[in-house]
């Protein structure tokens, strides 16, 4: 039996290999292209259903990997494939109506699965362990960054710094994938729900309520774990520093939301416009020091209750 396609098949396979063509190829639209590639299809997913996502899915990919050939461009897609599949994952993970945690955490599960499955085929593929590829594509990293700094005109004397270090660097950067990961992949998925609820709400179509995200907070005892991966540090056993500094950058990373939500919940009281709010944002993000104290921010709401919470109704 043939699947009669929607009018809009057409429509969501073109959409979504322009955004796949984008991350691979164009450089500058590449990272606004990352962040928005479940969009599409977390929306045609949704709105088509599950077979007729799945072969919008596919056949994007088809449609970008012929591109790539015929721009004479050899890049790999895997990313973009699982930067992708977050739209059908995330769309299943909406569809049982859970809390905001459990679908930040079932989706990165499910990423975090398909990331392995990933990295252990690559690892049959050129017969190396696991670990030693993510060692290869961390130096491959920072190698670039290296080479982007000195484009950018940097002292020699901090250049050959660097590069004295870029073993240890990629070393310490290795053992810190573990929380890199996953605090990167529950920001990715954050910002996709946020987004996919403007375009749902704008489209009419049903949306999980998680009610209103500037009142989220973590629970108070956790901060114990905060204080408790700290300790730890002090500790001269690698393996346990090394375990504990991970625990430690996924707890401030949800500090750090929480952070995030202080703050807009007194845009909203404020009735700041939507512009100045983008603005707002922009600066945290590109200004390390902002970042630090919206963490610390996050962190001392424990004991300050910036939001009195426990009063609203």
């Amino acid at each position: 039996m043939v699947l009669p396609l929607h009018r809009e098949f057409f429509l969501a396979a073109a959409v979504t290999s322009l955004v796949f063509i984008a991350v691979t190829t164009l450089s500058i639209a590449s990272t606004l292209g990352a962040v928005l590639a479940p969009i599409p299809l977390l929306y045609y997913y949704s709105r088509l259903g599950r077979m007729q996502g799945l072969l919008v899915f596919l056949v994007s990919l088809i449609v970008m990997m012929l591109a790539l050939k015929v721009m004479n461009l050899y890049v790999s897609v895997m990313h973009v494939v699982l930067l992708g599949a977050l739209g059908p994952v995330l769309s299943e993970v909406l569809r049982k109506n859970l809390s905001i945690e459990r679908t930040v955490i079932y989706s990165v599960a499910a990423l975090a699965v398909m990331g392995l499955c990933v990295l252990f085929y690559y690892s049959l593929v050129e017969d190396a362990a696991p670990w030693h590829l993510i060692e290869i594509a961390i130096a491959g990293m920072v190698q670039a960054n290296i080479e982007a700094y000195a484009r950018l005109g940097t002292s020699p004397e901090q250049l050959d710094l660097i590069r004295s270090n870029a073993g240890q660097i990629a070393g310490v950067l290795t053992r810190l994938v573990p929380s890199f990961f996953l605090a990167g992949m529950s920001f990715f998925v954050w910002v996709n729900i946020l987004i996919g609820k403007l375009l749902f709400v704008r489209k009419g179509m049903w949306y999980p309520d998680f009610g209103n995200l500037s009142n989220w907070k973590i629970p108070d005892k956790v901060i114990w774990l905060v204080i408790a991966a700290g300790a730890l540090l002090f500790i001269p056993v690698t393996t346990i520093r090394i375990v504990s500094i991970n625990v430690l950058i996924i707890l401030l990373f949800a500090y750090m939301m929480q952070g995030l939500s202080i703050v807009n919940f007194f845009f909203e009281k404020k009735n700041l416009p939507w512009f100045l709010k983008t603005v707002a944002y922009i600066l945290i993000f590109v200004q390390q020091l902002l970042l630090v104290l919206i963490i610390g921010l996050g962190l001392i709401d424990v004991w300050v209750n910036f939001r009195k919470l426990d009063k609203v109704k």
